[in-house]
């Protein structure tokens, strides 16, 4: 029988040798500590993420209790019933996508740029030679930064939003002495909303701009659902991009000839983020639960039961691509899953990408061949991460 441990440092440290004797033995795994299958080829991770009529990203449909209890958490929590793109199914999450993929179309993106490169300059531009801890001096900063940009929130807003946004989502994950904080959050929301809608537009191609212009306009979209989209807009991206920049320069650090040759030829670049993608997911296992018998392999998933698609191992498994635990900034065939597939691919995808090519820009800029002082591994069972990653001047 197969053993699975994500929780061994050994794992935690470098999950590949043991995701590809999983992937061998038992590539539909049963793990009693996770209660859920664990999917490790790319052909079942891809096939379960674009199977919506099988598989649903809401934890509500999960069995055991748990489905219960996040919609009773739900149910008590003010904007509980709004619903988030990540934890949607059609046709909600189809009709809000609608409305808020406008925002991240390439115009758009473009727009947001110049903000996103200023950015990155400030935050490195006193940063010393000998030591920069990227996480907290680059990369946290510059995501958390970027998206509150392209929000479109007021400036004089940001903190109050940000606050309030939170004691939201505390809410609907925790409920109980949560609830209280999160009911006068929602008041503030609620006021400062308004207050957007009748003052002046913010830029058009910003994600409250296009949703007020959604809203005049006459499309389906509630003030709530508005509200519940800028919240979720505005956390949920942070971590698994943050984390992915992180990756970034951890891995070309440990690679210096790929580093020496992004040096040299900075259009290389993109096509190195994408490798870097693969090679090791900061989105490192995706969750989705059965809403219908099927079949996966040799094995019957039943409904309620949680099937954990793990994309870190899906961007290995040889039967998708050569040579998969070789770090090739040059590879062609590059289609990974770290930003999902079908209706569920990562809406903020475009907005990761630019962050991260920019990102590695102005650390060539600042530091060209940059060297690893030291590294303390982050992330959870999902996120795959450093918490911490030092770098110098090489």
């Amino acid at each position: 029988m197969a053993y699975y441990n994500p929780v061994r440092p050994a794992y935690i440290e470098d999950p590949y040798p043991s995701l590809a004797q999983l992937r061998k033995q038992e590539p539909v795994h049963h793990s009693p500590d996770l209660n859920g299958w664990v999917l490790t080829t790319y052909e079942l991770c891809d096939r379960v993420l674009h199977d919506d009529a099988a598989f649903s990203s809401d934890p509500v449909h999960a069995r055991g209790g748990m489905g219960e209890s996040v919609a009773a958490k739900r149910a008590a929590a003010p904007l509980g019933s709004a619903p988030i793109l990540g934890n949607s199914d059609p046709p909600d999450h189809t009709r809000l996508r609608a409305i808020v993929n406008r925002a991240f179309v390439p115009r758009a993106m473009e727009a947001t740029r110049p903000a996103v490169e200023a950015l990155a300059a400030r935050l490195l531009e006193g940063a010393s030679e000998d030591d920069l801890e990227v996480m907290s001096g680059l990369s946290e900063q510059l995501v958390i930064g970027s998206v509150l940009h392209h929000l479109g929130i007021p400036e004089a807003d940001r903190p109050a939003f940000r606050e309030c946004g939170s004691a939201i989502m505390r809410a609907r994950a925790e409920g109980g002495a949560a609830i209280s904080a999160a009911e006068a959050a929602y008041v503030r929301l609620e006021a400062m909303l308004e207050r957007w809608q009748a003052e002046e537009s913010p830029e058009p191609g910003s994600v409250l701009g296009t949703l007020i212009e959604a809203a005049k306009a006459g499309e389906r979209i509630t003030s709530g659902e508005m509200l519940m989209l800028l919240i979720h807009i505005s956390l949920a991206g942070n971590g698994p991009t943050a984390y992915a920049i992180g990756n970034v320069v951890l891995h070309l650090s440990n690679h210096p000839e790929a580093l020496t040759t992004l040096n040299a030829d900075r259009a290389a670049i993109p096509a190195a983020v994408e490798e870097l993608l693969r090679f090791d997911s900061a989105t490192h296992v995706v969750a989705r639960f059965a809403t219908a018998e099927t079949k996966l392999g040799a094995r019957t998933i039943r409904p309620g039961e949680t099937c954990f698609a793990v994309i870190g191992a899906a961007n290995r498994d040889p039967a998708r691509f050569a040579e998969p635990d070789i770090l090739d900034i040059g590879r062609a065939d590059n289609r990974h899953l770290s930003f999902g597939m079908a209706s569920h691919f990562c809406l903020g995808a475009p907005l990761a990408r630019m962050e991260m090519t920019i990102a590695l820009n102005a650390l060539l800029d600042r530091y060209g061949i940059f060297e690893l002082k030291s590294m303390q591994r982050g992330g959870t069972f999902l996120l795959r991460g450093p918490a911490r990653v030092t770098i110098s001047k090489g």
